[in-house]
C-alpha cells in the first residue's frame, strides 16, 4: 500500500464495521466526536488506534490522533480540533498536521517496549489545515490514509459527531460502540423489481427507508424504547452480510449494501416499523441515533 491522504466529506456516511470499542473525544464547549479507523479490504487495522491531548501548532493544546495497523505500526498522525458550528446543530471540525512537538513526542514513545512502532525518521500527516464548518450529527468526516492502487483497497478514519454534553474540560475516553446499521450505495428490491436509489452512505443506530408505493420503514439495530407506544415495532428485518431484508404483508423487501449492514455482527434480527400512509415519491434514506429523529412528519 502506499500512503494518499485525501479528504471526502459527505452528506451521510455508513461504514463497513464499526469496532466493539472506539475512542471519543470531547471538547471544552461540549462538542463531541467519535473516532476509529477502517479498512475496506483485509488489511489488518487496530479500530481505535490511539489518542491524546498534546501541543499543536502554537500553543494550543489539541487532539492528537494515531493511526495504528493490526501488527502495532504506526500509519499515520494528525491533530484534530471541534467545535460548535455557525448554524444550529452542526459541529466545525478541523484536521490539522502535526506539530514538531507532537510528533517528536510520539517518535520517543515509539522506541518504548510494548508502544506502537514507527522506524522512519517522520511521521506522515496531512500536508495541510483543512476545515469542515458544518458537519450535523448524522453525518461525518472521512480521511483517507493508505490506497493500494492494484486493488482498491483503502484505510481511513471516520470522525464522526455526537450530541453536544456540558461543557467541560478536554478529555478522551474509550467507550463501547453501540449496534449501528450501515447501508452504502444500496440497490433496493421490492417483489423482485428494482427500484432506483441514489448512492447515499448513512450509518446510525436506527435507519429510515422511504420507498414509493410501499411506504416508510424505519429499523432500528437496538429495541426502541419501552415507553414509545404510539409506534409498534417487530423484530422481523433481517441482517445478513451486506443485505437487510423483512416481509410484511404482500411485499418482501430487500436492501442489498455495498458494505456489512450490522457493526460488529454478520447476522441479526432488527426491529422494524412500518408507516403505509406516507407515501414519497423516490427512495430515499436517513439515519439517526434514536428511531423519534426519524418518524414521518404529517
Amino acid at each position: 500500500m502506499k500512503t494518499i491522504v485525501s479528504l471526502f466529506f459527505f452528506a451521510t456516511l455508513a461504514v463497513a464495521e464499526a469496532p466493539s470499542y472506539m475512542l471519543q473525544a470531547s471538547f471544552s464547549d461540549g462538542t463531541r466526536l467519535e473516532i476509529f479507523t477502517q479498512s475496506t479490504g483485509s488489511a489488518p487495522v487496530s479500530p481505535q488506534g490511539e489518542m491524546g491531548i498534546g501541543p499543536g501548532v502554537g500553543s494550543q493544546d489539541l487532539v492528537n490522533r494515531i493511526v495504528i495497523d493490526g501488527t502495532g505500526n504506526i500509519l499515520f498522525a494528525y491533530n484534530l480540533e471541534a467545535s460548535r458550528g455557525a448554524s444550529p446543530g452542526t459541529i466545525k471540525i478541523r484536521i490539522e498536521p502535526i506539530s514538531a512537538a507532537t510528533e517528536a513526542g510520539i517518535l520517543k514513545e515509539a522506541t518504548r517496549p510494548g508502544r506502537p512502532r514507527f522506524s522512519g525518521a517522520h511521521l506522515p500527516t496531512v500536508a495541510a489545515a483543512r476545515d469542515f464548518p458544518a458537519v450535523a450529527v448524522g453525518q461525518a468526516v472521512t480521511l483517507d490514509i493508505l490506497y493500494n492502487p492494484s486493488t482498491g483497497e483503502k484505510i481511513y478514519d471516520v470522525l464522526r459527531p455526537l450530541p453536544n454534553s456540558t461543557p467541560a474540560a478536554m478529555s478522551v475516553t474509550s467507550v463501547a460502540a453501540t449496534p449501528t446499521i450501515s447501508l452504502r450505495g444500496v440497490t433496493v428490491r421490492v417483489n423482485g423489481s428494482t427500484l432506483p436509489a441514489s448512492a447515499t452512505w448513512v450509518i446510525g443506530t436506527a435507519v429510515r427507508i422511504d420507498i414509493p408505493r410501499s411506504g416508510s420503514y424505519i429499523i432500528s439495530a437496538a429495541e426502541p424504547p419501552a415507553a414509545d407506544t404510539s409506534h409498534a415495532f417487530t423484530k422481523i428485518a433481517q441482517a445478513a452480510g451486506k443485505t437487510l431484508s423483512w416481509t410484511l404483508g404482500a411485499d418482501h423487501v430487500e436492501i442489498a449494501s455495498e458494505t456489512n449492514v450490522l457493526s460488529g455482527q454478520e447476522k441479526a434480527t432488527l426491529w422494524l416499523f412500518h408507516d403505509p400512509h406516507y407515501q414519497p415519491d423516490v427512495v430515499s434514506l436517513q439515519s439517526a441515533d434514536a428511531v423519534d429523529w426519524l418518524f414521518p412528519k404529517r
